[in-house]
């Protein structure tokens, strides 16, 4: 999908691809981009059709390049589909002869949707501040969506810390992967937005005017805050899982003790019916005498009675029951 806002002096106003030739000053937006889009794009902004194929590559990394006709800035952002929180690059190519700036993404993002949502406001002047603040704007709205995300997820770690202390459950453990599976994504796309921040800094794009580079130095604290928030909920959630691994084994053991008692009830009991079910005949004076005998029913009875009182009272005493 193409889209192309038209900036003049106090007014935003939707516009065409045909901008990009003349010197008006616009931004064009281009979501899931068709093979026809991206040709009309190159033709008209002089950028080969290579370099913008090149850039909807969902694996793409962050970077800083220097085209001929554009600076190329790509960093990733978060992007949910089908309750998976990833990230997905967002490529920014800004003119250096020209007061324009196009953006290019695979996917549909939040962060795009803000900024749609700031320029049609007329909150966002392109043509007074220049395309450096447009680029600022841009990744700090993807840095906020970090935030927002960081902030569900350490809702979540509270949650789950919660139900491992209370009930531990299988669940449990894929919630602790799929949350540490997101957060290794985040890790490896901040530190090298952090890297993208860190080279607009140096100046390595001379289109992007040294009053909006001052901007970048608050953009690189909040990445590395980021950064920092990340490492720090992946140790909580490791050690949120060793706890739940504990209680785990303390159940299985609650479980096996539990058994255990039962089974010491049984057992005395069990060997004294073995013991006078034998039934051997009475033929010699090494037999038993209470086979015949009329209480020997009963005496078998209490001796099972019996064992079982003790066996109660021993385990009393060693605080085992």
């Amino acid at each position: 999908m193409l889209k192309v806002y038209s900036f003049e002096k106090g007014l935003v106003k939707p516009s065409s691809s045909e901008d990009l030739i003349s010197a008006s000053v616009c931004w064009t937006d281009c979501t899931k981009p068709t093979q026809e889009e991206l040709k009309d794009i190159s033709e008209k902004a002089n950028i080969p059709l290579t370099d913008l194929q090149e850039v909807l590559d969902e694996e793409e990394r962050p970077k800083v390049s220097d085209l001929e006709e554009y600076s190329l800035i790509i960093v990733r952002t978060p992007s949910e589909e089908n309750g998976d929180i990833s990230t997905t690059p967002i490529a920014m190519f800004v003119s250096k002869k020209k007061n324009n700036v196009i953006t290019v993404s695979l996917n549909e993002t939040k962060a795009i949707a803000k900024m749609e949502g700031l320029v049609k406001a007329n909150k966002i002047e392109l043509y007074e501040k220049g395309t450096g603040f447009f680029i600022y704007r841009l990744i700090d709205i993807i840095l906020n969506e970090y935030f927002a995300i960081l902030d569900k997820i350490e809702e979540s770690i509270d949650e789950t810390e919660n139900n491992v202390v209370t009930k531990a459950e299988r669940f449990t453990v894929r919630n602790i992967f799929s949350v540490k599976k997101t957060l290794i994504f985040f890790q490896r796309a901040l530190i090298a937005n952090r890297e993208v921040i860190t080279a607009i800094e140096k100046e390595y794009l001379t289109n992007i005017d040294k009053k909006n580079i001052k901007r970048f130095r608050t953009l690189y604290n909040d990445v590395t805050q980021l950064i920092e928030a990340v490492g720090t909920y992946r140790d909580i959630l490791t050690g949120i899982l060793d706890v739940y691994l504990s209680s785990v084994s303390n159940n299985l053991n609650k479980v096996i003790k539990t058994l255990t008692i039962i089974s010491s009830f049984v057992l005395i009991p069990t060997l004294i019916a073995s013991i006078y079910g034998m039934n051997f005949a009475n033929n010699g004076p090494f037999n038993m005498p209470e086979l015949y005998w009329k209480y020997g029913y009963f005496f078998a009875l209490g001796l099972m009675a019996i064992s079982i009182i003790a066996t109660y009272v021993y385990f009393k005493r060693k605080k085992w029951m």
